[in-house]
């Protein structure tokens, strides 16, 4: 092997090293990508270090008064294993094998997840079902009166009912279409015999329970009269509880493999986030990759092209891909710019103008002259070099020199 020494002074390629090219990026891009980078660490700070909180009622994360905190709270102390989701699919994994199903919130079911949720041989707890799917729950059953102040005494032989004895519930009623044996109605004004609670006995499967007042179940009533003890007792007789919280963009089923698809129409809260970080980052670029931009600035050309070859230029291009229209359009309107010059019109003169103007100063009558400077592009090469010599005769004519 032949070792070559480089001789002093020599330099490869342009010269430069790659530390240089490295200090020179970061020069013209190191704040750039410090500052997407910072957007980055703050997200994920974000994202990952702040505490589960919710503001949606009846949420278990909510600690405001209409969410429902304190009576997840009260079962984990009893041992219960409560977990919120917001897909039907997450909360089939962590139900185990006959845990708790609670239906606290979501903002639309369609047949086939109402489907999968009544498949569920464990215990379902609906909170406050809207009307549409209630006809599918309990068919027998129809809204009612909603109740602000409601106290109701225990009025059924439901055994968390008889525990709890009176609850303090405000809110929605239930009025039944017709008796059913497998419904008990719970909770009822004794004026109307509308129902704050219906709890439905299914074949081979636990009860399921339906209530139209959830509002005893929240940090706000929750401590008033049986409102604990009903909850507790409602909510408490398996070792999981899983509360479904769903969003508009779950489309999975319970039990289902899929996880969910996404509705466009509403985005997780973090692709807001997201979205807005990305939009600083590029007006942030936009403003660095603009910051120079200044007056316009006149530099001589390379070449100097006489007029008449760039003519001459243009007219082979036009010829070449036979574009007499085009070329007979800029020959119009070169013809009509010089007559209206002539005849001292204005830069704006309109086509009847112009052509009055033409034919007054003219032999040639003026529908000859309209034909000749507006009318239609020639048919072909024989129409259009009779057009330039017609042209090139009016022009003399009302300017002979």
């Amino acid at each position: 092997m032949t070792l070559h020494t480089l001789p002093p002074g020599f330099m490869l390629g342009d010269g430069s090293t790659a530390g240089a090219t490295v200090r020179s990026g970061w020069r013209r891009f190191g704040w750039v990508i410090t500052l997407v980078v910072v957007v980055l660490l703050v997200l994920a700070f974000l994202v990952f270090t702040r505490a589960p909180s919710s503001t949606a009622p009846l949420s278990t994360n909510n600690a405001q008064p209409e969410g429902a905190r304190a009576v997840a709270e009260i079962l984990r102390q009893q041992g219960v294993d409560v977990k919120e989701s917001v897909s039907l699919s997450g909360a089939s994994q962590a139900l185990g094998a006959d845990g708790t199903l609670v239906i606290a919130g979501y903002y639309y079911l369609d047949k086939d997840q109402i489907a999968s949720i009544l498949a569920w041989h464990g215990p379902v707890v609906w909170l406050g079902p809207d009307d549409y799917d209630l006809s599918t729950i309990v068919p027998s059953a129809v809204p009612a009166t909603a109740a602000f102040s409601a106290v109701a005494a225990a009025d059924c032989a439901v055994p968390a009912v008889q525990r709890a004895g009176e609850v303090n519930a405000p809110g929605e009623r239930y009025a039944r279409m017709w008796e059913t044996p497998s419904v008990t109605w719970c909770y009822a004004i004794p004026s109307s015999g509308d129902s704050m609670m219906l709890q439905v006995t299914r074949d081979g499967a636990s009860p399921m329970t339906v209530i139209g007042a959830p509002k005893f179940l929240t940090n706000e009533f929750l401590a008033e009269r049986g409102n604990a003890s009903l909850a507790l007792n409602l909510l408490g007789s398996k070792q999981r509880v899983v509360w479904y919280m769903g969003t508009a963009y779950d489309t999975s089923s319970l039990g289902g493999d899929d996880q969910g698809g996404v509705n466009l129409q509403r985005a997780p809260a973090w692709v807001n986030s997201a979205a807005l970080a990305a939009a600083l980052v590029f007006l942030m670029a936009g403003l660095w990759r603009g910051r120079r931009l200044g007056p316009l600035v006149t530099e001589p050309l390379p070449v100097v092209v006489p007029a008449s070859e760039a003519t001459k230029g243009r007219a082979r291009l036009y010829r070449r891909g036979r574009a007499s229209g085009h070329a007979a359009a800029a020959l119009r309107a070169g013809s009509a710019r010089r007559l209206a010059q002539r005849l001292g019109l204005g830069p704006h003169a309109d086509r009847a103008t112009i052509t009055a103007a033409v034919a007054a100063s003219s032999a040639t009558d003026a529908a000859t002259v309209d034909f000749l400077i507006f009318g239609p592009p020639p048919r072909d090469e024989a129409s259009m070099l009779e057009l330039v010599r017609r042209l090139d005769a009016l022009e003399s004519e009302v300017d002979p020199t």
